[in-house]
């Protein structure tokens, strides 16, 4: 159909026929068709390479971009680049929840070319939407790491998401709340990466330093005189207690080890009758009151310290260490009274509904 139409056609309507098609068997989780029947077909006439053979940036420029990004037809080209990358990584997902060798190296691959898109468009603040929209550059990025990631491979996708952090950054037009979610999500996805490396020093200094990014955004914000709506309240909100929460999960843990070659008796504490006195109860219990307010945050902060890579008590066990015992005791304690809504108060010490 495409081969008999298209000389009778104009161009332009040609081309925008072919990708509602695309787009349409795309959505249809038809990604082999959406891919050689659409955007492939699209691009080959720029470009006979793969996506994958793309060197830098330069290189990019020439197979897709020969006449700039201002040419009338720059818009279908990235959204051509767009769905090829969508079918890629949908068509190795549909292979399986653990990708082989070959298919890491080839979504990796897809990564490098995404990453080079960004380094391209960067500078073009007229382009900055390519950073964000459409699941496309930085969302694309981060799904495609977030598969890799529940594979097994955090440590080869870091890169590209504090790449992808980067990017947001720098980019002027996306230093507004509106995008405050997705930066606070990327944050927690580099944090993530640390830990699964057991890098949780790392994954703690990053994190205080997306608290400090956040913080910069705000006063920002205070400078230009303009009302802050609920919303925008909330937003900063959310995304400093995720950030919070990647804090927490190490200083939970790191102040109660044992130095090394320190002999430190081990104070058994009884957390059957802790049960029955107010909150705060154990030095964990303190931290979570000090650190959050509610306790929705406080049982995130919970669950995701027992999530530790280093740790891991619920897939794993108690750890060897005495100190680090207490603390998963004390942090499954702490769940417990807040996923049951009752907790102790000082003065009547009588059960009371908490608003999860």
């Amino acid at each position: 159909t495409w081969n008999k139409y298209k000389s009778r056609l104009p161009p332009s309507y040609f081309e925008e026929h072919l990708f509602q098609t695309a787009d349409f068997l795309l959505d249809s989780k038809l990604y082999r068709l959406a891919l050689w029947q659409g955007y492939r077909l699209y691009l080959q006439q720029f470009c006979t390479l793969s996506l994958e053979s793309i060197r830098d940036v330069e290189h990019f420029k020439q197979s897709f971009f020969s006449d700039g990004f201002d040419s009338k037809r720059a818009r279908l080209t990235f959204r051509a680049l767009q769905g090829e990358c969508q079918c890629i990584f949908y068509l190795e997902k549909e292979r399986g929840a653990l990708p082989d060798q070959s298919g890491v190296q080839k979504l990796l691959s897809i990564l490098g070319f995404v990453r080079i898109l960004m380094q391209a468009v960067l500078p073009d603040e007229s382009l900055c939407w390519i950073l964000y929209n459409g699941t496309f550059s930085s969302l694309h990025m981060y799904n495609i790491c977030r598969f890799l990631m529940s594979a097994g491979h955090a440590s080869q996708v870091l890169e590209y998401l504090l790449w992808a952090c980067t990017c947001l950054e720098t980019s002027v037009p996306l230093l507004t709340a509106s995008f405050l979610p997705w930066r606070a999500t990327l944050y927690c996805a580099v944090c993530e990466c640390y830990f699964h490396d057991c890098a949780s020093v790392q994954a703690e200094v990053f994190a205080r330093r997306a608290l400090g990014k956040i913080s910069e955004l705000a006063k920002l914000e205070e400078m230009t005189g303009s009302q802050v709506s609920s919303e925008t309240q909330q937003a900063y909100k959310e995304a400093t207690v995720k950030l919070a929460v990647m804090v927490f999960k190490r200083s939970v843990y790191e102040p109660r080890r044992k130095p090394k070659g320190l002999f430190r008796p081990k104070q058994k504490s009884n957390l059957k009758e802790l049960q029955l006195t107010p909150w705060p109860r154990t030095p964990t219990e303190r931290i979570l009151m000090e650190m959050f307010e509610g306790n929705a945050a406080r049982f995130l902060a919970v669950l995701e310290a027992l999530q530790d890579s280093s740790v891991r008590p619920l897939q794993t066990g108690l750890p060897e260490e005495f100190e680090v015992q207490d603390v998963v005791l004390e942090l499954i304690s702490a769940g417990t009274s807040l996923l049951s809504g009752t907790l102790f108060h000082p003065v009547c010490l009588s059960a009371t509904k908490c608003n999860l």
